[in-house]
């Protein structure tokens, strides 16, 4: 039986062969929203841009918000697939600063949706799936930390006690972060973002690494601190 042409959207092939119509829908909606912020996005606009109907999109995401969780889920989802890659019995702080790179340049991929999230501690701890959410970047958080404990990269009396607040200040560092770039007129270069953030995120890390941690951040620092 011949088949009749396949779908596109903007040129871009949709069906089986080619990207689902929910996934574009999520990337198309993702850049907008980057642009206007998630209380400036509009289904319509969506649905124009992609040459859609509304109801193309509410098939699939009945409300703006479901969209936003979408991405926020999916983003989620993909780094912490990355997990085991990067955070392995041998992980070190090189390798850590280069997980970091990862989970920075994926939040600015989708900066606009994070943002509300993100800001809003309060609303993590209220919303089950934002709840599950921090629950996962803890259960990181520990997995990283014992694997550093176990390389000699982390004081284990300084990280008893301090260890709790260096998660929290990098929580609130991503917090400020993501705010700051979304209320930013000018998109900044992604490389450029990954590297001073998780170069950040490194530092707040000073308090609980031992001699032999500190010495590959001053390494890292020769490599990236000058961009």
């Amino acid at each position: 039986m011949k088949r009749g042409p396949k779908k596109s959207i903007n040129g871009v092939e949709v069906g089986h062969s080619g990207i689902s119509t929910r996934q574009m829908i999520l990337d198309k909606a993702s850049e907008l929203i980057n642009e206007v912020g998630m209380s400036e996005f509009r289904v319509d606009t969506l649905a124009a841009s992609l040459e859609l109907s509304p109801g193309n999109i509410t098939y699939h995401f009945p409300r703006k918000e479901d969209i936003g969780n979408a991405i926020w889920m999916n983003a989620v989802q993909e780094i912490t697939a990355s997990l085991d890659h990067y955070i392995s019995p041998l992980l070190d702080i090189k390798q850590l600063f280069l997980f970091y790179k990862y989970v920075v340049s994926t939040i600015y991929k989708h900066r606009g949706t994070f943002s509300p999230k993100l800001s809003d501690t309060g609303l993590i701890k209220r919303n089950t799936m934002l709840g599950d959410t921090f629950k996962t970047v803890l259960y990181a958080y520990d997995k990283k930390m014992e694997s550093l404990k176990a390389g000699g990269y982390i004081d284990t009396q300084a990280y008893a006690s301090f260890g709790k607040q260096v998660f929290e200040s990098q929580i609130t560092c991503l917090g400020w972060w993501v705010t700051n770039i979304t209320d930013s007129t000018q998109e900044q270069e992604s490389a450029k973002v990954s590297d001073k953030y998780a170069l950040i995120l490194i530092t707040l890390m000073e308090p609980v690494l031992s001699d032999k941690g500190l010495k590959q951040i001053d390494e890292i620092y020769s490599l990236v601190g000058h961009k």
